[in-house]
C-alpha cells in the first residue's frame, strides 16, 4: 500500500501538470495598460508588452524594476520597448521595486494617475500565477488579466528532466507559498 502511494505521488510530480498549473493565460482582449515585470534578461516579457501595445491591445506600458542591469531595471526594459516601436510617451516606469510584490505596490500611483481600470500582467509563464495573484491582492478594484511572455524560453513540458527546469518550478512554488504566507497572494 505504501509503495503504491509513493508511486502515485511520484507519478503526479513527474508529469507536466505541476508546471502547467503555474501558467495562467487569459483570452486576449484590450485593456488599459500592461505592466511588464523586471527580471527579463532575454527581454521576452518586454517584447510581449511591446507587441500588445503595437497591436492596440493596451494604450500604455508600465515598466518595473529598481535593480541595476539589463532586464532588471525599468530603464533597460523601456529602451528595448522603444527600439521595438513603442513611443516613449506611452511608457511609464517605476524604479524602486525589487520583487513582484514591490512592483505591484509601486505601480499603484501610476495606475491611479493614468486612470487605469484594467491591467495585463506580462511576465514569464512560470511566474504568471504568483504575479497575477499578487496584482489582484495589491491592486484591488482594477481588473487584472494574465498575458505570459510569448514566445518564452521556458516551457512546462518535461520540466523535471533538467536541472534548470526543476530549479525554476520548485523555486516558483516556494515563492508562491511565501507570498500566500505573507498575505501577498
Amino acid at each position: 500500500m505504501t509503495a503504491t502511494a509513493v508511486a502515485l505521488a511520484l507519478a503526479a510530480v513527474f508529469t507536466d501538470e505541476p508546471a502547467r498549473w503555474l501558467v495562467v493565460v487569459d483570452a486576449p482582449r484590450p485593456v488599459d495598460a500592461a505592466v511588464v515585470l523586471a527580471g527579463d534578461p532575454d527581454y521576452e516579457r518586454t517584447m510581449t508588452g511591446a507587441r500588445l501595445f503595437l497591436e492596440g491591445q493596451v494604450r500604455l506600458l508600465i515598466m518595473t524594476g529598481g535593480e541595476p542591469g539589463p532586464g532588471d531595471s525599468a530603464t533597460s526594459l523601456r529602451d528595448v520597448a522603444i527600439r521595438a516601436g513603442v513611443p516613449p510617451e506611452r511608457i511609464r516606469m517605476e524604479q524602486v521595486s525589487r520583487s513582484t510584490h514591490g512592483s505591484m505596490e509601486a505601480i499603484r500611483p501610476v495606475l491611479e494617475q493614468e486612470g487605469v481600470r484594467s491591467l495585463a500582467v506580462v511576465t514569464s509563464p512560470y511566474h504568471q500565477r504568483r504575479a497575477v495573484w499578487a496584482a489582484r491582492r495589491a491592486l484591488q478594484g482594477i481588473e487584472i488579466v494574465s498575458r505570459p511572455a510569448d514566445p518564452a524560453g521556458w516551457s512546462p513540458e518535461g520540466w523535471w528532466k533538467t536541472h534548470r527546469g526543476r530549479r525554476t518550478v520548485l523555486r516558483e512554488y516556494a515563492k508562491l507559498a511565501y507570498y500566500v504566507f505573507r498575505g501577498w497572494a
